[in-house]
């Protein structure tokens, strides 16, 4: 550019002279020179990007498909977001595939199963030129990426993590007795993860701590958890780990159980309610907005600048009770937690 300078001054004083009259041409032409070399940067960043979620983007999964799309319009680049109607691996597989087909330069997905469900489609998006990347958590315990993973990067909550910082909370709070801790989606690894990490960590600091499997209806769940408190009316709290609480919160009225600290996973408008008013004392945050903003910036980062992140992205986990839940029940309502 310094040396563009004193040309750009001449053409300047021989313009305003009206002289010269093919430099104040070459001038232009230098200028078209530019900004036909600026066009190919502009054309680089026409990037697409797909996020196959894992259900459509109502309720948890609303604010994973915000945050994607936030994330493109923070980016300049284009997301679609696509899910299965029903979710099996099969279905999900082949959402990928239409990405994969529709020439995306970039692919985000929420994986709810093991690795070896999604190796292949991997190896053949990774054949194909497409970044390949996963909006859930690592493995437990894993924090630096392996060189040979299928995915690029995992941004996730550590549900390992959550379940021993669940059990951390209420042996602070105090809580000496026994702990019923449910799983309403037996057969979903998350949940169980949850269940199982909790347990563990309630029963190392000497709390008795009972797993209880229940379905996802809210009546069943009430009367599951009724009958194990007549049955055990020695139990102090009892944990949801994976779904809302409404059976939780009608066991403990029907019960006559206001002493009974209930805790859970996840955000709802449910739960916050129970925490403000004092029915719920917290739950485990995913932060899953996250979980939809960062694998877009990641491959956007990874698409124009080769940067690969060397440590999975953890969005949580993170507690919310009465010292934060007005903050957070104004950004669910601005559909960003």
């Amino acid at each position: 550019m310094q040396a563009l300078k004193p040309l750009l001054n001449n053409c300047a004083m021989m313009s305003a002279s009206k002289a010269l009259t093919a430099t104040s041409t070459l001038a232009s032409a230098l200028m078209l020179i530019c900004i036909s070399n600026a066009a190919p940067a502009s054309a680089e960043e026409n990037i697409s990007i797909y996020f196959v979620g894992c259900a459509a983007p109502t309720g948890f999964h609303g604010y994973l498909a915000r945050g994607a799309e936030e994330a493109g319009k923070n980016l300049g680049v284009k997301v679609n977001y696509i899910y299965p109607d029903q979710l099996t691996i099969p279905n999900q597989i082949q959402k990928i595939e239409e990405a994969m087909a529709a020439q995306a330069d970039g692919i985000a997905v929420c994986a709810f199963a093991d690795d070896a469900a999604y190796a292949d489609v991997a190896a053949r998006a990774k054949e194909a030129g497409i970044a390949f990347g996963s909006a859930a958590a690592p493995p437990p315990g894993s924090h630096i990426r392996k060189p040979d993973d299928i995915f690029l990067f995992r941004a996730g909550s550590d549900e390992g993590a959550a379940g021993q910082l669940s059990a951390r909370r209420l042996r602070d709070m105090g809580v000496k007795g026994r702990v019923v801790v449910a799983n309403q989606q037996p057969g979903d690894a998350t949940c169980q993860l949850r269940a199982t990490s909790e347990i563990d960590a309630l029963k190392a600091g000497g709390i008795t701590a009972d797993f209880l499997e229940m379905s996802m209806d809210p009546g069943q769940q009430a009367e599951t958890l009724s009958n194990y408190l007549r049955r055990n009316p020695d139990t102090v709290a009892a944990t949801s780990t994976c779904d809302v609480v409404d059976g939780f919160l009608t066991a403990k009225a029907d019960s006559g159980r206001n002493d009974l600290i209930l805790t859970g996973y996840d955000i709802n408008a449910q739960s916050l309610t129970a925490i403000s008013d004092g029915r719920q004392a917290f739950t485990i945050d995913q932060q899953q907005f996250w979980r939809g903003y960062m694998p877009v910036l990641l491959l956007t980062h990874y698409l124009k600048y080769g940067l690969l992140e060397g440590n999975y992205f953890l969005t949580g986990p993170t507690i919310v009770d009465k010292t934060n839940v007005e903050k957070v029940q104004a950004l669910v309502g601005k559909g960003y937690r």
